[in-house]
Formats: C-alpha cells, structure tokens, sequence
C-alpha cells in the first residue's frame, strides 16, 4: 500500500508523467469510445477501418490549418546565420556582397549628420542639452554632470539610433542605399544584433568576454523581397501582396551587424554604471550573417500529405469491402432464386 501511494505521489509530482498520462487517458477515453460505438455497430475491423480513416480525415483538415498559419508542430523558426565575422575592412571580407559596403569610416557619424542637417527633430533629440530652468532642482554642479552624460550620448548616438528618430533624415542621406545596402533602424535590428552578439561571445579570439565589453553599432541589410515603399496606396499594397505571395523562390538576404570595443570606466557603488563609450583605437567588427527562412510548415505539409494519403487508402479499401459485400449479396440473392 505504501508502495503504490509512493508511486501515485510522484506521478502527480512529475509534470511529464502527469502530462503523459492526461493525453494518453483523453486518447484511450475519447478516440477509444468513438472506435468503440462503431465497432459494437459494424464489426470490429470495418469499425476500425472506419475509425482509422475518420481520424486520419480530421489530421488532414488540422494540417491543413496548421500548414496555412504556421501554427502546430512547426518546424525550425525562421533565423540569421553568421557567415563571416569582419574586423577592420569590410573591402577584405569574404563574402563579396559585404564589400560593397562602405567601412564606417566613410561615412558622416549619426551626430555629425544631425550637427550638419539642422533637423528639427534630430536636433531636439540628439543635439541639445538640459537647462537650468528645465532642472530648477539642481545644483550647478549637478547640473553641469547631467549636460556632459547629455552631450556624451548625443556624441555617441549611432547611425540606427538616428533612423529610429528620424528615418527621413538618414534616408535623405543616401543612408538607405549605399551600394544595395540599407540602414536598419534600432527597432528593426533587434533579432539580428542579438544573434551577432552572442556569436561575437561564441568566438573568445575576439577578445570579448561579456555584452558589456562592446557596443552595438549599426545594422544593415540588402536583399530579400521587395519593400512597400513609403508612400504606398491601396493598389500598390495590393500588387505588393500578391507578387510577394506568388514569388515561389526567396532572394537571399544578409545583413551586417557592426559593434566597436568601448573603453574601461570604472564602475562607482551605488551609481548608474557609466555610458558606454567606443574605444575609437580600436577596429569595428562586422557581424555579416544570412537569413535562414527555416522550416515552419514543412512538418505540417509533410503530415497533411501523409494524413491525406492514408485517409485516401482507407477510404479505398472501404470501398473495396462494400463492394465485395454487395457482389457476396447478390450471389447469395441469385443462389436463393
């Protein structure tokens, strides 16, 4: 007795067990009652042909579903796959798409251009620092700190922060075609900046022990199907949806993930820790990656092809007995006669 409550206490425990359990008891219950009826109706082997082929005709309808929406047992989730990892010159790396794009160098840094356009709103975000009279709290000297951190993160805005404020002004120069590549904003970037950072950690000959060892730069990417433009109207989102649903190939996209050591600033107890600011001696590296579409309805496809092959031969050997059954009957009629 001891035993079996010992027994029934840790299957309760387990969550894989009790899981395992539930769904083999909703199976034996459910699908076991059903097979049941039609047996003690129609024998058990034309029951459990009929039973077979109902389920595996429900299979078909739910991949079906599962294939259209991507829902279900999917298969591998759409990801970047890192290719080459640049340092210094992205004239030297190996993938010959990658070189198309000018080094960091050669282009304006995200405050230069905000210093240089007089935008509005770049401005208001990224070029002004707090005042007295916005902060009638502090004191001069806590005051005069709070404009250096100001004036330090304006100074080291980069150039995906800016297309997230203001997309028109890096558009407007030349940001969103520099030889096919394009700048990605911050909010656009998110999925590939995570994957070159933890393959930047995944390599220690880079010298990168933790995040905090570097800083996110700028994302690019170039390929890909076709964008919406800006300005689009009914039509041409129409158009867009069907081209794009109807290209049966998908061009190839990449994207470039840049990030730059920043120096060591000692951390004070009891403060923020201190702004994160690149160590200019040091070289950008350049995360170049390709997108993985992955394969999130290929095992739906594969079960609704399989649930509908099978339905279709269960159907067929129904037929198959119904009319061996019919020919038996009027045998028997003709043999009465």
């Amino acid at each position: 007795m001891m035993g079996m409550s010992t027994t029934l206490a840790g299957i309760a425990w387990d969550p894989n067990i009790a899981g395992t359990l539930a769904v083999l008891t909703g199976v034996a219950v459910l699908m076991g009652s059903v097979w049941f009826l039609v047996a003690s109706n129609s024998g058990i082997r034309v029951g459990t042909l009929i039973a077979f082929a109902a389920f595996f005709g429900w299979m078909f309808v739910m991949s079906t579903t599962w294939w259209m929406y991507g829902k279900g047992w999917q298969g591998d989730s759409p990801s970047w796959q890192t290719v080459d990892i640049n340092v210094g010159d992205l004239g030297a790396s190996g993938l010959p798409r990658a070189r198309e794009l000018p080094n960091p160098d050669e282009l304006n840094t995200g405050y230069e251009l905000v210093v240089l356009s007089g935008n509005a709103r770049a401005t208001a975000e990224y070029d002004t620092l707090p005042t007295a009279a916005d902060n009638p709290d502090l004191s001069a000297a806590d005051l005069a700190a709070l404009q250096a951190d100001r004036q330090v993160r304006n100074e080291s805005v980069t150039r995906s922060e800016l297309a997230t404020v203001s997309p028109g002004l890096t558009d407007a120069a030349g940001w969103d075609d520099l030889n096919g590549w394009r700048l990605l904003p911050t909010t656009q970037a998110g999925d590939s900046q995570a994957q070159a950072s933890a393959d930047i950690l995944a390599h220690p000959d880079l010298g990168f022990v933790s995040s905090a060892d570097f800083k996110l730069l700028d994302a690019y990417t170039t390929g890909g199907k076709p964008r919406l433009g800006e300005d689009a109207s009914r039509i041409d989102r129409i158009t867009h949806w069907i081209a794009n649903s109807a290209r049966i190939t998908h061009p190839t996209r990449y994207s470039v993930v840049q990030l730059q050591r920043v120096l060591d600033q000692p951390t004070i107890a009891g403060e923020a820790p201190p702004r994160p600011i690149v160590d200019e001696a040091e070289p950008v590296v350049s995360v170049i990656m390709v997108r993985d579409l992955g394969s999130v309805r290929l095992r739906p496809a594969l079960v609704m092809v399989g649930s509908l092959m099978v339905f279709l031969a269960l159907c067929y050997w129904l037929h198959v007995r119904d009319k061996e059954d019919m020919a038996r009957r009027k045998e028997f009629e003709v043999a009465r006669a």
